[in-house]
């Protein structure tokens, strides 16, 4: 029994190494893409970058579930119904941005909750890139095939 407390001891506090290497490593990217947009006038690869990059690391961060289920047995599915509540509009609100600087003739203003989501800064698009993240592995299930 203690065995297993200190083997998962050492599992989540590699975990925690690795998350938090991400997270420092990930912020120095995007500063240094941030400052090459400064000077450069080519801001695109930033902004994608401050888009995904919450996407991935709300990924990361929903890995040990994905983790145990794999330990799991049974027959794998999605609740589409949490990906569909929670799940498209986190996408929405972490997307916007891309779509704002595509290219594309969409005016924010046309898109709903457009203006106040560009004009709010980026902690809405970060909160909502994690949650989406977050939430591709907690929609997975992995249930029984009752006989």
């Amino acid at each position: 029994m203690k065995k297993v407390w200190v083997n998962n001891l050492f599992n989540n506090l590699g975990f925690l190494v690795i998350v938090t290497l991400v997270f420092i490593f990930g912020l120095k990217y995007q500063h240094h893409l941030q400052v090459e947009a400064l000077t450069t006038y080519h801001p695109k690869s930033s902004i994608a970058y401050s888009v995904l990059f919450p996407i991935f690391f709300g990924l990361l961060l929903g890995l040990l579930r994905f983790f145990e289920l794999l330990r799991k047995t049974g027959e794998w599915k999605i609740n589409w119904i949490k990906l569909c509540i929670f799940g498209l509009p986190s996408l929405y609100v972490s997307l916007l941005p891309l779509l704002f600087w595509s290219g594309l003739s969409i005016s924010y203003n046309d898109l709903p909750l457009g203006y106040l989501l560009i004009t709010s800064g980026t902690t809405a698009h970060t909160i909502s890139g994690l949650i989406f993240g977050f939430l591709l592995f907690y929609v997975i299930e992995r249930k029984n095939i009752e006989s």
